[in-house]
């Protein structure tokens, strides 16, 4: 085996880090929301709103001239003038003592609106009423402090002020907020794909022969299960078949290549020919690709007998629509209550014999390692040219791993990103040790982003064992 890297570039799938994030993008809303909300919540910690009343005045001399330049300059003068006046220590006073407060918290500001000759008092407050009083103590007391103004100023209001209702410096999950949830967001994101490229699961052909001590079969391109409108609307989810007759190209010919080097195999050593299926978990698509294979053989008119040997959860006769009464459980064969040609159930559809479970027995370990298996092994290999047993998952049970040294050939089928290296490398090393040949691994489910057909017919027809990749639940 090669020296394990902590992290391989061939191992990166783009489609995997794609699906990582739209599977986990409630995390990364979760965290721009949490982000808002946490900046949001420290910015009203010192939050103190505010709240601004203005009014807009006409300022004319009193014997106007009705010349606008004049009037603006006129107007220019008074407000420079005006500004000083409510900075003075004079105004200020006035004004406290006419709110009755201590200290004026009130910002105040004039502006000639540019030009013309309006003036625009414009008071900023925490409290909406003192802004709006404030306005009304500076034009009630500019004629008393009129020493100071130019005394042929006369104020016209144009716009009258009003108590704001709203604060002016309103505190709303924006900018600062927006940006500081933005920026959690992008770190989740980086956080995924950093999750999505060191998780040490199957995503490459690549890594199979490069990291793992055995060999790549196959590849099984992804294949949907429900490809009419129909279907998708009934939820109807159909085994997928190389003999349904819109199941594509590719993922006949994916089987068949495997078929190929299996049956290369059993052509170099004529009396070998039990090769068991297994996967690490449940749900790497085992059981479709072990019945496939052996629809493979039979239609290239190979005498195929198929075991379905994971008696916790058997699959194959659901996936040939069987029904449950027409079968006899291969318990009954284990435990004496009927003989093999009981057991055997002839499909003349598929031309498959077939010796199937029909419901989940919870202790099985025991009928593997019987003799009444080694027996049925034997017989088989007799009657058939081909005998594929499908076997429970090896991480879950040790059915399986009884099964090696009565097998001939054994192949570990590994779904794409799914299990993860060490586990699948724990199972391989439990088939290279056994008197079986490990013949390698079949990458199933294996999904990329879409690429030239012809692309596509050169992986197909690739002799070294990269053809296609498939999906199965």
């Amino acid at each position: 085996m090669s020296e394990k890297t902590i992290f391989n570039l061939k191992n990166i799938s783009i489609y995997s880090l794609v699906m990582d994030l739209i599977h986990r993008a409630w995390i990364i809303v979760i965290v721009v929301c949490l982000g808002i909300m946490g900046e949001y919540t420290f910015l009203k910690k010192d939050y103190v709103p505010q709240y601004t009343s203005s009014a807009i005045y006409v300022v004319t001399p009193r014997q106007s001239t009705n010349y606008v330049f004049t009037n603006r300059r006129f107007a220019e003068s008074v407000i420079s003038v005006f500004q000083n006046l409510m900075n003075t220590e004079i105004m200020n006073t006035r004004i406290k003592q006419e709110l009755h407060k201590s200290d004026l918290g009130a910002t105040m500001l004039v502006d000639l609106i540019e030009g013309t000759n309006l003036m625009k008092i414009t008071v900023t407050s925490d409290d909406p009423i003192e802004a709006f009083k404030t306005i009304g103590i500076i034009m009630e007391n500019y004629n008393e402090l009129s020493e100071y103004l130019n005394s042929d100023a006369v104020f016209d209001e144009l716009k009258a002020p009003v108590v704001a209702t709203m604060p002016s410096n309103s505190l709303m999950p924006q900018n600062k907020s927006v940006m500081m949830g933005l920026v959690a967001g992008l770190i989740a994101v980086i956080l995924i794909v950093l999750f999505s490229i060191f998780r040490k699961t199957i995503k490459s052909e690549s890594v199979i022969e490069e990291e793992l001590d055995t060999n790549l079969l196959g590849t099984i391109l992804h294949e949907k299960k429900n490809k009419t409108l129909k279907a998708k609307i009934a939820h109807q989810v159909r085994a997928l078949l190389i003999t349904s007759p819109i199941i594509s190209t590719q993922f006949v010919e994916a089987v068949n290549n495997i078929r190929i080097r299996m049956e290369y195999e059993h052509e170099r050593h004529p009396n070998r020919n039990v090769y068991m299926l297994s996967s690490v978990c449940e749900n790497e698509g085992k059981s479709t690709v072990a019945l496939n294979v052996a629809l493979s053989f039979a239609r290239e008119g190979k005498k195929v007998i198929l075991i379905d040997a994971d008696m916790r959860k058997p699959a194959i006769y659901k996936m040939l629509d069987i029904p449950k009464s027409e079968v006899v459980d291969l318990v009954n064969l284990f435990e004496g209550r009927c003989g093999l040609d009981e057991v055997m159930y002839n499909d003349h559809r598929t031309g498959l014999h077939l010796i199937l479970s029909s419901k989940g027995h919870s202790s099985t370990h025991a009928y593997m390692k019987s003799g009444a298996m080694l027996d049925l092994i034997s017989k088989c290999r007799m009657m058939a040219d081909y005998v594929i047993i499908d076997t429970p998952p090896m991480a879950l049970v040790s059915d399986a791993e009884a099964l090696l040294d009565r097998v001939d050939y054994s192949v570990l089928v590994v779904r794409q990103d799914f299990s993860y290296q060490k586990d699948v490398q724990n199972s391989i090393n439990l088939m290279n040790d056994s008197n079986s040949k490990m013949l390698g691994c079949v990458l199933n489910d294996y999904r990329i982003f879409h690429m030239n057909m012809k692309k596509q017919m050169r992986l197909l027809s690739n002799t070294e064992g990269k053809a296609v990749e498939i999906y199965e639940d």
